[in-house]
This record gives C-alpha cells, sequence and structure tokens, in this order.
C-alpha cells in the first residue's frame, strides 16, 4: 500500500512532455542550454557594471554603502555561478551519463525559486523607494507594490521547470542503464590511470617551477594581498604539498590496474584532493565577499578549479567503489570431487 501510494504520488507531480509540445530529454536539454546563456550574460553584465549597481541600487534607493555588507557580494556571485554550473551539468546528462547530474540544477533552483518568492514577499511589503520621499503616501507609491508579482512570475515559471527536469530525474531513474553502458566508450579504471599520469607529470612540471620562479612570485603576490610577507615554513608547507601532489598521483596509477586490494591506494588521492576541493571552495567564499572585480574574477577561477577537480574525484570514488564489489555466493554448490576427497 505504502509503495502505491509513494507511486501515486509521483504520478501527481510527473510530467509527460515538456510544454505540452516536447519529449522531457529535449526540453530539459532546451532549458538548460537557454538557463546557461541567460545567466551567463546576465552575470557578465552584473560584473561589467557593478559600480553602477552599487551606486543606483544599493546606495540611492537601500542607502546601502558599497562594500559595507559582504554578504550581499557573496550571496549574489555563489547564486549566478552556481546556477551557470548547475545549467552545464543539466547538458551534460541529457547526453546520457547519469540522472544523478540533473540532482544540482534541481537543488540550486529550488534555492532560487524561494529567494524569488521571498523577493515578491519583500517587494509587496515595502514598495521599492523609486519615487520621491514626499510621495509615500500617494497612490503611486501603493502601487509600485505591484512590482513584486514579476519575481512571483518568475517563480511560477521556474517551479514549472523545476517539476519538468524532476519529471525526467524519475524517468531516468526507472530505465536506469547497466552498468557496462557508460556515457565514454573508454573503461573508467583506465580513464583514472590517465588521469593520475596527467596530473603527476603537471604535478612534477609545476614542482620545477616553483623552485625555478614560482615562489618569489607566490610571496610577492601574497604580500601585495595581505600586506605581510610568506614565511619560509609557509612556502616549505606549498613545496610538501606538490611533492605529495606527485606521490599521490603515482599511487592512481598503482592503485588503478584492478586488483581489488590495489584501491586502498586511491585512499590517499581522495584524501589529498578531497581537502583541497574543500580549499578551493572556501577561497571561492572568501574572494566573492571582497569588493572589487578582480578578487571575483580570482574566486570565479577558484570555484572553476575545485569544479573540475570534483569531477575527477568522482570518477576516482566510483573506481574504487566498484573495486570493492564483488559478488558472493552465499550457498554454494556441493563438488563431488569434495566428498572423495573427505
Amino acid at each position: 500500500m505504502a509503495a502505491e501510494e509513494e507511486e501515486k504520488a509521483e504520478g501527481s507531480l510527473s510530467l509527460r512532455k515538456c510544454c505540452c509540445c516536447m519529449s522531457l530529454d529535449r526540453g530539459t536539454r532546451t532549458i538548460g542550454t537557454s538557463f546557461f546563456f541567460i545567466t551567463l550574460g546576465i552575470y557578465v553584465s552584473y560584473l561589467i557594471f557593478l559600480e553602477d549597481f552599487r551606486d543606483k541600487i544599493l546606495d540611492e534607493m537601500y542607502g546601502i554603502r558599497p562594500c559595507s555588507i559582504p554578504p550581499i557580494d557573496t550571496m549574489t556571485d555563489v547564486t549566478f555561478e552556481y546556477s551557470i554550473i548547475a545549467n552545464l551539468l543539466l547538458v551534460v546528462a541529457c547526453v546520457g551519463c547519469s540522472r544523478w547530474l540533473l540532482l544540482p540544477w534541481l537543488v540550486m533552483y529550488l534555492k532560487n525559486i524561494l529567494l524569488l518568492i521571498g523577493l515578491a514577499i519583500g517587494m509587496f511589503a515595502v514598495p521599492l523607494p523609486i519615487l520621491h520621499p514626499n510621495m509615500n503616501n500617494t497612490i503611486e507609491f501603493q502601487m509600485l507594490r505591484c512590482l513584486g508579482f514579476i519575481p512571483l512570475i518568475l517563480s511560477a515559471g521556474l517551479i514549472y521547470l523545476w517539476l519538468v527536469i524532476r519529471s525526467l530525474f524519475v524517468e531516468m531513474g526507472k530505465a536506469e542503464k547497466t552498468e557496462g553502458d557508460l556515457c565514454c566508450p573508454l573503461k573508467m579504471k583506465t580513464g583514472v590511470q590517465i588521469i593520475g599520469g596527467i596530473l603527476a607529470i603537471l604535478s612534477g612540471v609545476i614542482l620545477v617551477l616553483y623552485f625555478a620562479k614560482l615562489d618569489s612570485l607566490i610571496s610577492s603576490k601574497y604580500e601585495d594581498s595581505f600586506g605581510t610577507e610568506m614565511t619560509r615554513g609557509q612556502l616549505t608547507l606549498i613545496a610538501g604539498s606538490i611533492v605529495l601532489a606527485v606521490m599521490v598521483n603515482i599511487l592512481l596509477i598503482l592503485g588503478g590496474s584492478g586488483k581489488k586490494w590495489r584501491r586502498a591506494l586511491l585512499l590517499p588521492w581522495l584524501l589529498f584532493y578531497g581537502a583541497g576541493i574543500i580549499f578551493c571552495l572556501l577561497l571561492h567564499i572568501y574572494y566573492t565577499s571582497q569588493c572589487w572585480r578582480e578578487e571575483k574574477i580570482k574566486g570565479m577561477i577558484c570555484l572553476g578549479t575545485g569544479f573540475i577537480f570534483l569531477v575527477l574525484w568522482s570518477m576516482v570514488w566510483i573506481v574504487a567503489a566498484e573495486m570493492a564489489d564483488k559478488q558472493k555466493t552465499l550457498i554454494s554448490r556441493p563438488s563431488p570431487l569434495g566428498f572423495q576427497r573427505l
């Protein structure tokens, strides 16, 4: 009974077509592509006219001085940048890789829907201060509350598109492909070994460049950013991290050979690069809270680096999990040869 009620609940929220004319797969691809370019265009325009946005909207309309409330910058940048990545994953998921690539879009745009609804409620409660203060008690001022319908209508449209993506997520779950049918013709283990080889070479090159020139360059950039010189211990820590990266990448090559016991060699790589991904995301949050456009671009680079390595980390984790899977026979058929030995 519980399973039937769950299926009925899923069916009531599931859609068969997108906009009554396109299949779910084609509609999802169209949604992802359109939203990717729209979100990217709005965010680029925001970065170009960043000073105008702060002066005309935050300062003149609400009396918020530029860079006085860092969470505003962080929330704006995180919303746009994570939405761009979610739309990119949505397009990739439609190629047939995995339905779980739809999940970031569902989570991110559920957050965007809630933000738009909150914005609409705020605009209904407090109209936009675009008129002179002497007109606060006039009909024109009260009519400004109707502008709250704009984010409310946008949130309603996003709710429909969210149901379209959710319907495709459920449909892909019912028609899940077999484990051997991958979106890439290359075997996962071979791909992981290639990744380990490339990263090992890049780490070695970076290590040579670090002792040649990068250490002084990093030290000067650090002094410009924080006003203090880097200690010898910090420079040694960076060099040790690069050496450790070379070692864990070599272990990744050895661990991806296919032997079950060798999956333990993947653990140092997962721990090291997992810590690096978390560090990149923390740097992204730090830089997006800063005032200037250059810091925001640095934050975008940190987020992009963390995202790329998160994809690679997921591949290595999948390989480690598959190497652990082994069919176990609970009841074995007795062999006649075994009875003869007895």
